[in-house]
């Protein structure tokens, strides 16, 4: 599993939440974050994806790992709407879409 791979499947929970909440910080985070609208591994505001990678400079990441890392960033993020978002997700739900969504990115 890649860093932008972690990335992506943090950005799709959230969004996935945001699709039940209409959560207005989870919006915002969501504009700024999205990392489809450009070509290549990026987010729509730069800094944002550029802070990721220092974030994840630290770990070494394995699909085994990634549950408890995606926590670890989201608390780094100190965004109580994030927390709350995230905490709503269990880890067999995100090792049950997990494999999924590595095959579609991998296409």
């Amino acid at each position: 599993m890649t860093n932008y791979e972690l990335y992506c499947a943090i950005f799709l929970a959230f969004d996935a939440d945001w699709d039940e909440t209409h959560n207005e910080g989870l919006r915002e985070y969501l504009s700024d974050a999205n990392p489809f609208l450009f070509e290549g591994e990026n987010s729509a505001d730069p800094a944002i994806y550029a802070e990721f990678c220092k974030f994840m400079s630290e770990y070494k990441l394995t699909v085994e790992n990634s549950f408890e890392i995606a926590q670890k960033y989201v608390e780094h993020l100190q965004n109580a709407d994030l927390k709350e978002s995230f905490d709503l997700l269990e880890e067999e739900q995100w090792y049950e879409v997990l494999p999924q969504l590595l095959e579609e990115m991998r296409k």
